[in-house]
């Protein structure tokens, strides 16, 4: 099964029908199992970076439990099928106009030879109307 998962390994799952993307997919480093509020346990799949899980139930069906809500959303009938959705994520578009701040992290601006503020965050001056 590892093996069939490396595949999507830095992949985004793209919902087929609702075009909403799950991932970017990681695949545990060790064997992880979790519980949903009801008591019912799951073995993980693959997870996010956000805590959430990709998992099987009895059937062979794929899905998505969001650890905030500890909804279970129905993605794939099959770990085959499952795969065939995964896409490389899409590049973020960002406007550098509409940042406002950003954090960066002290020790690596250090390191790259940067100067930061003390706390990492960098703001953009509010222009006063």
């Amino acid at each position: 099964m590892n093996d069939i998962l490396n595949t999507v390994r830095g992949k985004v799952f793209m919902h087929p029908v609702t075009k909403e993307g799950y991932g970017p997919i990681r695949i545990p480093p060790t064997p992880t199992n979790f519980s949903i509020l009801d008591g019912t346990s799951f073995d993980a799949l693959a997870e996010d970076s956000c805590g959430n899980y990709f998992t099987t139930r009895e059937d062979g069906a794929v899905w998505f439990w969001d650890h905030e809500t500890d909804d279970l959303v129905s993605l794939a009938s099959s770990v085959p099928e499952f795969v065939t959705h995964c896409i490389n994520p899409p590049p973020v578009e960002l406007d550098p106009r509409q940042v406002k701040s950003v954090w960066i992290n002290p020790e690596f601006a250090k390191s790259r030879g940067m100067k930061v503020p003390e706390d990492g965050w960098v703001k953009k001056p509010s222009k006063l109307k």
